[in-house]
């Protein structure tokens, strides 16, 4: 589990890396991307609920008070819409609203709570102009790319975990069961709400990107010895 955890890291540290070469217009208060439907691995989900069970446990009260409320439940993960394209299968549709409101962990002021644990999701979420302002996010294809590369390589190390809404994930993993099934990798869905992670069988990178996604990886490969 130690290692997942740090591989974890090193591809939160390799992302950012990457992101201050980047003109952002993200800034402290500017939250109109926090919204109900944040999804995670099982893995960055253990790392999220274990810093808040360090350092805001009473943030586990804000995710029971709202778990009734309306979000986005992932019909795929990212490795099986890859696999689901490579095959040239149909892609099915998920329900996602921002209306459906904020994340439960965002405060009044519109601040993250857990910014230090946040998940790829909201690490990867940056824009190059206000995303109040046109209603979406604005990167570059690279940023793109990149993303949805060290997105893929987050559930291929958590292969043998899930994915589901922050808020699920949360909720599973207070279980103390769970979690210890999960370092076991024998963690299994236990409802509709959840999809099983599978391992990466090719990284959806285009031909110009390749040379700078692959000095990425080659990057985390190292740091992870």
């Amino acid at each position: 589990m130690d290692a997942r955890l740090k591989t974890l890291a090193i591809i939160y540290s390799a992302h950012k890396e990457q992101m201050t070469e980047k003109t952002l217009a993200c800034a402290k208060g500017c939250a109109t991307c926090c919204t109900r439907n944040v999804t995670l691995t099982t893995l960055e989900g253990r790392r999220l609920y274990d810093w808040i069970a360090s350092e805001a446990p009473h943030l586990m009260d804000e995710i029971k008070k709202d778990a009734h409320k309306p979000r986005q439940i992932p019909t795929y993960t990212i490795n099986g819409l890859t696999d689901l394209c490579m095959a040239g299968d149909e892609v099915p549709e998920e329900s996602s609203d921002p209306g459906w409101g904020a994340c439960p962990l965002l405060s009044e002021e519109g601040l993250c709570q857990v910014y230090e644990a946040r998940p790829f999701a909201c690490r990867s979420m940056v824009s190059q102009t206000r995303c109040e302002e046109g209603g979406f996010a604005e990167m570059d294809d690279l940023t793109l790319t990149v993303n949805n590369a060290l997105m893929q390589y987050i559930e291929h190390t958590d292969d043998k975990g899930l994915t589901g809404n922050l808020t699920d994930v949360l909720l599973l993993l207070e279980d103390e069961a769970n979690r210890t099934a999960h370092e076991a990798e024998t963690l299994t869905p236990p409802d509709t709400h959840f999809m099983a992670n599978r391992p990466a069988q090719v990284l959806m990178v285009p031909p110009p990107h390749r040379e700078a996604v692959g000095n990425i990886m080659q990057e985390i490969q190292a740091k992870k010895g």
